[in-house]
């Protein structure tokens, strides 16, 4: 979730931002746009001419970010750079909350009696690596991973970016290539090379800025928001649903480094590694009765402890998929990308359930948002 304090909230504290969010009993919703810059400047304020819209994100999507956004005056569609934005005031106290930055798409004019007015879909700022590549590109052994992500991000023109710089030292043990084909983006080469250092796949923040983060296991990071349903002040809907698919859950992986080509064959521990679910919920080998192997992780990777963290991050990705909870709530603009969640919500079979934000959609009238989490 977006850090309660952070600009343009900084002079606020967090227990005021939660109280707004979560206890105000009225209040006033605010929507604003603006055009910015590749470096992020703010170049116009477009809010005189924003008849609303909706902001979504959908963690899993190749884009995660998405909006639908109406306008009463014309821009370069195609290459305007928009950031939608929420305020909420209990009278007292106001914060504002930044949505995202979309590249705006070419929309359908709506004409009639009154002023035109264009409904436009914004892409999220990952767009700007999701281009083919359109020939082979290849990345010498010995150059460093992040480095060359770096490297990618400013060709492409990116400028506002975070690189974590805890996996500096990581280097290609071997040249890797990406032949040409009809599939291969920017984007798709900086998540290969994040992945391959334990990082999660590359990422845009409410301000706008493309983020390369390590990976974490969603078991050990900390609640980032409590929904409390049997609350005085619960911010949950009446439409809530848990839905469950187990039949071909895997229980056990197995994951090879793919690219250490010159050394011994892989074996436990060395370029190979194996993890299986002998006793943890629904979907382990207890609970099912048997071994359910999943295919094959053939991953390029930059050693072993890259080589578990990437395969990690597909363990948790299929347990996650298992078990879903849809819901509805108040407007909570803090929602980001992969939030870490607890409900208390005793219909749900139990005191606390923990679960992971994959997607949401926030319409920015300040009407209800809808949620679609994972358990965790």
């Amino acid at each position: 979730m977006q850090p309660p304090t952070a600009p343009p909230r900084d002079g606020l504290t967090q227990d005021q931002v939660v109280a707004l969010i979560q206890d105000a009993p009225a209040l006033i919703v605010g929507r604003g746009v603006e055009l910015l810059d590749l470096s992020l400047a703010v170049v116009d304020d477009l809010t005189p001419d924003f008849a609303g819209g909706r902001v979504e994100r959908h963690s899993y999507a190749t884009l995660h970010g998405q909006a639908e956004l109406v306008f009463s005056r014309p821009l370069d569609w195609g290459s305007a750079l928009v950031r939608p934005y929420l305020t909420l005031s209990d009278g007292a106290l106001t914060a504002r909350f930044n949505l995202g930055v979309y590249y705006t798409s070419t929309p359908e004019t709506e004409l009639g009696e009154d002023l035109p007015t264009w409904t436009v879909t914004g892409y999220d700022i990952l767009l700007i690596l999701n281009d083919l590549v359109g020939e082979s590109y290849a990345v010498a052994a010995g150059q460093p991973y992040l480095a060359v992500v770096e490297s990618i991000l400013v060709e492409r023109g990116v400028q506002g970016y975070v690189i974590d710089q805890a996996a500096a030292d990581k280097v290609l043990p071997s040249a890797r290539t990406w032949p040409i084909d009809e599939n291969t983006t920017w984007l798709s080469i900086v998540n290969d090379l994040l992945g391959a250092v334990g990082y999660q796949g590359a990422w845009s923040d409410w301000d706008g800025r493309i983020r390369c983060t390590p990976y974490a296991n969603p078991r050990d990071r900390a609640p980032e928001w409590l929904y409390a349903v049997d609350d005085a002040t619960s911010m949950l809907t009446s439409k809530r649903a848990l839905a469950d698919d187990y039949f071909d859950a895997p229980n056990r992986w197995v994951a090879v480094r793919s690219n250490a080509v010159d050394g011994p064959a892989p074996v436990e521990g060395n370029g190979l590694w194996t993890y299986q679910n002998d006793a943890d919920g629904p979907t382990s080998v207890q609970a099912r009765g048997r071994v359910i192997t999943a295919p094959l992780l053939q991953l390029d990777v930059a050693d072993q402890a890259a080589l578990i963290a990437a395969a990690q991050q597909q363990i948790d990705a299929d347990r996650r998929r298992r078990s879903t909870v849809t819901v509805g709530s108040s407007p909570n603009p803090l929602h980001w990308h992969f939030d870490r969640l607890s409900i208390a919500d005793p219909a749900m079979g139990s005191a606390l359930l923990d679960v992971l934000g994959t997607s949401w959609t926030l319409p920015l009238d300040g009407g209800d948002m809808s949620h679609e989490w994972s358990t965790i």
